[in-house]
């Protein structure tokens, strides 16, 4: 990367419809910190609004049943990421035992197949101001817990070599695979030995959202290495030997190293990140357990009465407008900036945006199909619509939901069958003549980029009005910020 322009999101004090009415929706990058959100009481409160004070039987076991299948959901989709994690984790162990291009090869695989669930799990992150304080459970929020594996973009020359052009916040010599300390500001840390631990430790380290050192995106450039082909076609292109450690092979790009240390360290540091991304989603895993204690599920459960319900709309809506319409997509398209796609490294945006609509999609259906293909779930948004007479609402969802849908399958038929990655959607016309693509095509690429934005624009304000028509006059989810 190149640049680092991070903001944090907020709660704004207007409806997403103002929102919306204004103008294009566009900040920088998608890492978040949970400061700024609603006090946690106000929201209750606010979310009683949502609430009838008396509750028939029958709506009774409508709120009981859509509580019960989000959960169901939450907990299947953190397990196919744990799962496909430890997949990931031991296709690493095998690529630093033995650094092969076939065994590197496996390792991007195993990284791209792990990033397909979790990325579905992204609507179930915006729950910061909802979730009740509670000393036993181990993990406070979704919220807060994030940043440690899906923080973006980082700034790679804290962690390893970069090219000569290379231009972040971050831009000393020294990084944690080169060095035995490094010194961001005032801190000097010792980096001698690569730890899970540690990296977690150095995570924003000098209060720097930047100095991102865990999680996926720390994984997929030690596997892929820097893109430095622009909107250019073309990944990362990381050489295996630079997890050689013979004598005379161990590389950094195109340069051979004098000793194996670097190769060696680098092979340490990729273990590291991935262990603890294994850990961090055990230990959200476990949130999710049914008939748990103390976790975020029984906490969601003990709430479903009170603002339940506000919550799985605020998320479908702060995922929609907020995170994946703004911050993912609409700063890429009106920069043309190439840092700002999702998956840099990889080349694997295309999908890892689709998978996040999927997940507000998942919701609303009230079915997520796990890795093994079974459907979790069985009541969602939609039927809940249905079954409180608000079937106007759930049609007008679904329509936007498939307008949605298909805008999204262009982007990845482009990116999987095509090879027309994301860098190069987002392109601007002056730049992509320098690739030699004429303005009329690249106005059509661009075209891919904008119809899934505008409609996921439109998909929030039909959320907007579900809520309103349930009784949740004003749902305030997360609507990215105006330039």
């Amino acid at each position: 990367m190149t640049s680092t322009t991070v903001t944090s999101r907020k709660i704004l004090p207007t409806t997403l419809a103002a929102a919306l009415a204004a103008m294009l929706m566009v900040t920088g990058c998608s890492k978040q910190n949970n400061e700024e959100t609603a006090a946690t009481d106000t929201q209750a409160e606010t979310a009683q609004s949502g609430n009838k004070t008396k509750t028939s039987a029958a709506e009774q076991a409508n709120i009981d049943r859509l509580i019960l299948s989000y959960s169901d959901m939450v907990q299947a989709a953190y397990q196919d990421s744990l799962d496909t994690a430890k997949v990931l984790q031991t296709a690493v162990n095998t690529y630093v035992a033995t650094p092969t291009q076939t065994n590197l090869d496996a390792a991007k695989a195993a990284y791209k197949a792990a990033r397909l669930p979790y990325s579905q799990t992204e609507v179930f992150r915006f729950d910061e101001g909802f979730v009740t304080a509670n000393d036993k459970r181990a993990i406070g929020s979704i919220d807060g817990w994030e940043p440690q594996l899906n923080a973006w973009p980082l700034d790679e020359a804290l962690i390893d070599y970069v090219s000569d052009g290379y231009e972040g916040e971050y831009n000393s010599k020294e990084n944690i695979i080169n060095s035995d300390s490094i010194t961001v500001g005032s801190l000097k840390q010792d980096t001698k030995t690569i730890t899970p631990e540690i990296l977690a430790k150095m995570n924003e380290i000098g209060g720097s959202e930047a100095n991102v050192t865990t999680g996926y995106h720390a994984i997929e450039f030690l596997l892929w290495g820097q893109d430095t082909n622009g909107v250019g076609e073309g990944a990362g292109n990381r050489p295996f030997s630079d997890y050689l450690t013979t004598d005379g092979q161990c590389t950094s790009g195109d340069t051979i190293n004098k000793d194996v240390s670097i190769c060696e360290r680098r092979g340490q540091y990729l273990k590291a990140a991935t262990q603890l991304l294994v850990d961090d989603l055990t230990a959200m895993q476990a949130q999710w357990q049914p008939d748990s204690e103390n976790t975020l599920r029984s906490d969601m459960m003990a709430r479903k009465d009170t603002n339940g319900l506000r919550q799985i709309l605020y998320q479908m809506g702060s995922l929609a407008l907020g995170e994946l319409a703004s911050q993912r997509m609409q700063v890429a398209f009106v920069t043309g900036s190439t840092e700002d796609e999702h998956e840099c490294f990889s080349d694997l945006t295309h999908l890892s945006y689709a998978n996040n609509a999927l997940g507000i999609q998942n919701v609303f259906n009230g079915s997520y199909k796990t890795v093994e293909g079974k459907t979790i779930g069985g009541y969602g948004i939609k039927q809940y619509l249905i079954d409180t007479n608000h079937k106007d609402a759930a049609d007008k969802l679904t329509a936007d939901f498939k307008t949605v849908e298909d805008a999204f399958n262009v982007i990845v038929d482009k990116g999987e069958n095509e090879n027309i990655k994301v860098d190069q959607m987002i392109a601007t016309v002056g730049q992509a003549s320098k690739q030699g693509i004429s303005a009329e095509e690249q106005n059509v690429r661009r075209g891919w980029i904008e119809n899934a934005i505008n409609g996921l624009k439109e998909l929030t304000t039909g959320i907007e009005n579900a809520a309103s028509a349930l009784g949740i006059d004003n749902l305030d989810a997360d609507s990215g910020s105006q330039f």
